[in-house]
């Protein structure tokens, strides 16, 4: 934890800490775990799916190309390894991209969350 951080929860009220303590951020397994909670989870699953059987395709055609004695099959399964190789990667970008955005919507609530208590404590106080 920072010193941002520290100063923060110092400045937040017992009951306040106490709530933020339970919105700490999930470790990277938690984090996969949560993807499959949003609305989004069948197309997490489906690339998820994609990617294990691009890997397939990319172990498969690796062997083929090490296998090859012709130029032609050489450059066709070069070209069926390179294609989901890139597939692979693609979809691992996109993956980390949504883990981003899941991460971010969280601390746009906890933000939403601290405004609206402020808000109310601002209220209560008039």
């Amino acid at each position: 934890m920072n010193d941002i951080d520290r100063q923060i929860r110092e400045a937040l009220e017992a009951e306040d800490r106490e709530l933020f303590d339970k919105l700490d951020e999930p470790s990277l397994p938690g984090q996969v775990i949560e993807s499959f909670r949003t609305r989004s989870r069948w197309l997490i699953a489906g690339s998820i799916l994609a990617g294990i059987f691009m890997m397939g395709v990319c172990v498969v055609s690796g062997i083929r190309l090490a296998q090859a004695e012709e130029p032609r099959a050489l450059v066709h399964w070069a070209t069926v390894f390179f294609v989901a190789f890139l597939a692979v990667g693609a979809i691992k970008v996109w993956y980390w991209m949504e883990l981003q955005r899941n991460a971010l919507i969280r601390e746009l609530k906890r933000l939403e969350l601290q405004v609206a208590r402020l808000a109310q404590r601002a209220g209560s106080e008039e």
